[in-house]
């Protein structure tokens, strides 16, 4: 069951609850964001439609079957990771994204 379903978000009680359980278990960047200021933010994303992303990758070559990352699109979605692009890189390489819901 969703914590939405539940009230969890709309409760300030049940949220001071949640947050103290995983609180401890979760990680923020120091200085950037507050674990409120990403609960904030929850809401927002029923909106928002999930996307999986792999580091692009050849196909396996040799008795081994390594699989090496792709020379021409590997540095492209590391510079967009990077510079917090990846929107602009899947619009341009829509093929390498994929749904991760089913």
């Amino acid at each position: 069951m969703l914590t939405s379903d539940q009230g969890v978000l709309t409760n300030p009680v049940r949220l001071a609850k949640l947050l103290g359980a995983v609180g401890p278990d979760l990680a923020v960047s120091p200085g950037q964001a507050t674990m409120l200021d990403l609960m904030r933010l929850v809401p927002t994303l029923r909106s928002v439609d999930p996307v999986g992303l792999n580091l692009p990758v050849g196909e396996p070559t040799g008795p081994s079957r390594f699989v090496q990352a792709d020379p021409k699109l590997s540095p492209e979605f590391l510079t967009a990771l990077r510079e917090d692009r990846l929107g602009d890189w899947v619009a341009r390489h829509p093929e390498q994204a994929n749904d991760p819901t089913g």
